[in-house]
């Protein structure tokens, strides 16, 4: 997103010197989070196209996202996570959901949940689980807190997108029960949290609708803000980078928006998700996980990384289920 609103901001010769300096300040991680995800990433090659991790974790001490106290409180848990293919020749951008119940197994032998995998080892850890679990390589990253999507929806005025049933789920950050109603609408910060969160009111295949439901969220968020006049976007490209950590620097967004500015017309999204058909493990714990599936992953990743549309693939077909 802030590639192709860049791409706008250069045009408009918005892009200078300070310009530069404050936008790698609000992007930057922490110096030392910073070097741990550096070391984690692979080089990209130039020109060609190169796969992010996007991360949206769940860090405020007692969040209570859990009834087991291992995983409640204080600790940190990345529910969304989204590999994104970015091919800025082609004009074209990929999302892959990886289902958090994607069973991942630890240095030390034991299976947990690959969302569990950021309260045990942080940023760089998830790089590493996602490209072992997807088979390729990860060049950047990207991560935003559940408190500050708030922000950054209600920054923007709210966001259009279709609640498909009625939402009712309590708010991580005061508490309170908050119901979306059905339909096409403009939904505030609070009512896209409880979108990107809620899973119980759908029947079957709850992971799924959810993340179906963040990637719908950002792509509202990519229009919202692709909607605003041209002289509206250098400050609210730096506005919303303030919501934002990456390892990319300026000056890599300014290539890569460069490179997508050629392109004719918005981008192409695809969007798609990754095997998610599960049920209790025992041998895990009693957790519920996603069944071991590393045909339907190499399956997937095959397709999208030829640049082909994913979607409707039958990814879970392959799943092995035990007796």
């Amino acid at each position: 997103m802030l590639a192709i609103l860049l791409a706008v901001v250069c045009a408009t010769g918005g892009y200078a010197a300070w310009y530069s300096s404050a936008l790698d300040s609000a992007l930057s991680m922490g110096s030392e989070q910073d070097a741990s995800v550096d070391e984690a990433l692979s080089p990209s090659v130039a020109d060609q196209p190169f796969y992010a991790l996007v991360l949206g974790s769940d860090s405020r001490e007692g969040s209570g996202t859990s009834s087991k106290e291992a995983e409640s409180g204080g600790n940190q848990r990345s529910d969304v996570m989204i590999l994104l293919r970015v091919d800025a020749r082609a004009n074209q951008v990929t999302m892959v959901s990886i289902p958090r119940d994607t069973p991942y197994a630890l240095d030390d032998g034991r299976v947990v949940k690959v969302n569990e995998v950021y309260n045990i080892g942080g940023a760089a850890a998830s790089i590493k689980a996602v490209s072992k679990i997807t088979g390729v390589p990860v060049s950047h990253y990207a991560e935003i807190h559940f408190s500050e999507l708030q922000s950054l929806v209600d920054k923007l005025g709210g966001v259009t997108v279709n609640v498909d049933v009625e939402l009712s789920y309590k708010d991580a950050l005061t508490g309170e029960k908050v119901t979306v109603s059905p339909g096409v609408q403009t939904i505030t910060g609070q009512q896209a949290q409880i979108f990107a969160r809620a899973r119980h009111e759908y029947v079957t295949d709850q992971d799924a609708h959810r993340q179906n439901n963040v990637r719908s969220l950002a792509m509202a968020i990519v229009k919202k803000v692709l909607d605003r006049p041209a002289y509206e976007l250098p400050g609210t490209v730096l506005d919303l980078a303030s919501y934002v950590g990456t390892d990319m620097k300026t000056g890599d967004i300014v290539s890569l928006a460069l490179a997508f500015s050629k392109g004719s017309g918005a981008p192409v999204m695809y969007s798609c998700s990754g095997p998610d058909k599960g049920d209790i493990n025992e041998s895990a714990g009693g957790i519920w996980l996603c069944y071991e599936n590393p045909q339907g992953w190499a399956d997937l990743m095959a397709v999208v990384d030829s640049g082909r549309n994913p979607e409707g693939m039958d990814v879970n077909a392959t799943a092995i289920v035990p007796e």
